[in-house]
Parts: C-alpha cells; sequence; structure tokens
C-alpha cells in the first residue's frame, strides 16, 4: 500500500522472548518487547510504527483479502470474507432496526494451554487497538468492544492505553467470565447483548445479526495486530513469510515437556521441530505431541510428524513421565 513505513529491524542474536527464549526472525508483532524488553506506550508505539494509517475501507479490505490474512483464533476462517459479510449487512436495503456494525475483539484466550494473547496484549497493545480502528473503519461501525477474562493482568493496563487514545470510535474493554466456553464467539456475542456467556447455534451468524441484533465481526486480536501492520506495509511485505496457505507470522505457546516453555513468534509452516528447538528441546523422548486450534490443515505428508509445520499456536510435547496438563506454559511478561 502507499506509504507503507519500513519495517522495524532487531537482532535476532541480541534479544531474547519474555521467558528468554531466541527470537527467531522475522520478528513482527513482538518488535517492541524484542527491541526494548518493555511493552510500548502510546507515545513508543507511535515513534515505531507512526499512526493508524488513513485508507478507504473498499481498498483495506481487498488489501487484507491480497495478504490471505486468516484468522489466528482457531477457525482461520479468511479475514477478508468476514470483514465483507459484516459490510454486505449493513449495507442490506430493507433490513428491519438498521443500526451501525459492532467490532468485537477476542482477547479472551478460553484455551487453557495457551498464553500467546495475553503476551501480545502486554506487549503489544496498541497494534491490537490500531487494528480495531481499522476494522472499525472498514465496517462502518459503531461500537468496538475488547473483550478479556476477568480477572486477567492486562485488564488495567489496556483501559489505561485505550484512554491515552483518540479514536473516533473508543473501545469498550470488557471481562467476560473465565471459563473456556465464554470466548467462543457466539458466546461473546449473547454476552455483549446482556444474557449469558454461553454459545448458540441459532442462526443468523454474527455477521448477519450479533451484538444487539446488528452485524458484528468477532475477530482474535492476534487477527487484528496482523491487519494493522497489513495496512502499513501492505499484501506483498506480509506474504513475504509463512506459506501460501498461511501467510505471515504466528504467536504460538510452548508447553508440557520441554525445558523453557513461553510464547514465541515464527513464520508460518516453521517446522514443529524447529520451534521445539527455541523452547531449548524436549526435556524426555517425545511420544506424542498436541497441536491445537489449527487454522489451516497441513498437507498429509506433515500430519502426526514431529518435523511437520507449525499452523497452530499451542505446540505441547508430551512423554510418558511429562503430562501436558502438568506443566501448563505460563508467560509472565517479565
Amino acid at each position: 500500500m502507499t506509504g507503507a513505513r519500513a519495517a522495524t529491524a532487531v537482532d535476532p542474536a541480541a534479544i531474547t522472548d519474555p521467558l528468554g527464549l531466541p527470537a527467531q526472525p522475522p520478528v513482527r508483532l513482538l518488535t517492541a518487547w524484542y527491541a526494548d524488553r518493555r511493552p510500548d506506550d502510546l507515545a513508543a508505539h507511535l515513534r515505531r510504527h507512526g499512526p493508524v494509517p488513513r485508507v478507504d475501507a473498499d481498498d483495506l479490505i481487498a488489501e487484507v483479502d491480497a495478504a490471505g490474512l486468516r484468522g489466528r483464533g482457531g477457525a482461520g476462517f479468511p479475514t477478508a470474507t468476514k470483514l465483507r459479510a459484516v459490510v454486505a449487512a449493513g449495507r442490506r436495503p430493507g433490513r428491519p432496526g438498521r443500526r451501525h456494525a459492532v467490532v468485537v475483539a477476542n482477547g479472551c484466550e478460553g484455551e487453557p494451554a495457551s498464553h500467546k494473547d495475553a503476551a501480545l496484549l502486554h506487549c503489544a497493545p496498541h497494534l491490537v487497538l490500531d487494528g480495531i480502528a481499522l476494522a472499525v473503519r472498514a465496517t462502518g461501525a459503531g461500537t468496538a468492544y475488547l473483550c478479556v477474562h476477568a480477572g486477567s493482568a492486562n485488564v488495567g493496563t489496556l483501559r489505561e492505553q485505550v484512554t491515552a487514545r483518540h479514536d473516533p470510535v473508543p473501545v469498550r474493554v470488557v471481562e467476560v467470565p473465565a471459563r473456556y466456553i465464554a470466548s467462543e464467539a457466539s458466546a461473546l456475542v449473547q454476552y455483549l447483548s446482556g444474557g449469558p456467556a454461553l454459545p448458540t447455534s441459532t442462526l443468523p451468524r454474527a455477521a448477519e445479526r450479533g451484538v444487539g441484533r446488528a452485524p458484528t465481526l468477532v475477530d482474535n486480536v492476534e487477527t487484528l495486530a496482523h491487519l494493522a501492520l497489513i495496512a502499513r506495509h501492505g499484501a506483498d511485505w506480509f506474504r513475504a513469510i509463512g506459506s501460501p496457505e498461511l501467510p505471515g507470522t504466528l504467536l504460538v505457546t510452548i508447553g508440557g515437556a520441554v525445558r523453557r516453555p513461553g510464547v514465541v513468534e515464527v513464520a508460518a509452516g516453521t517446522p514443529v521441530r524447529a520451534v521445539l528447538d527455541l523452547a531449548g528441546g524436549p526435556t524426555e523422548p517425545v511420544q506424542a505431541l498436541l497441536n491445537r486450534a489449527r487454522p489451516v490443515d497441513p498437507p498429509p505428508r506433515h500430519r502426526h510428524r514431529p518435523g511437520g509445520p507449525v499452523t497452530t499456536p499451542t505446540v505441547r510435547p508430551a512423554s510418558p513421565t511429562a503430562r501436558c496438563a502438568s506443566s501448563p506454559a505460563t508467560w509472565t511478561g517479565t
């Protein structure tokens, strides 16, 4: 896209991730943490990334489509398709109770083994907030929510960072009950509409009729952070790493039978063996790998192989004496 800023250079030999693991280039979402060992406040974020780009809504969606951005929350649905569905629902003539669209950023991270969204919200909250602002612009939304689980350590800081901004549609930080099912998209829609935080199977989908019966975009916070970078650097830049099916980088939580569990950023398609090496390698012979919330199925030749590509935000090797649940990956932001 025009006016794209050069990505911040990071020396991979001189940086570590939040738990002391070596960074693997390229680093995109966690650049601030790797470069300075602290989260970016708004002033530092603006120095590093510049302001939210002024881009036409249709042009933004087209760029996201060209970039091949897929959701990073688990389902891997094409982000541009979701944006267009919300826009189309809002423009549909004669729709009763016509209302502005709603944007919901899902940072609840209900998967017990995953900590990648917490790491992102701590290290780069303004990339997420930029992504929300751009999604608001793309969909014409009049309301925006950032949902996190009740009791999250990031809640206070996130509210401070939101207050420091002057977005046309202010983001409301909402604490959702800290239950696994409460972070499912339909559960969030129902909760924000005044109901219980429980999934529903009732049609139509959120894009058609979501929060308050308005067209609603529900996207994972990592997805929205990537959207913010695509708006700055363009589709070709985003596709320069990763795989054709899943371009870009992934935040991956590594836990289980490894020496140093933590959160790392890697190019999509990085071999699982290489990701395990970032965590110091297995502590015992690996008997199985639990890959959770896989956005895109890998080719058949890679399935059930430790050396296959990473397409999932959680990797947990298991050994006969080290159960996955007994050694959870944790991330403290220190």
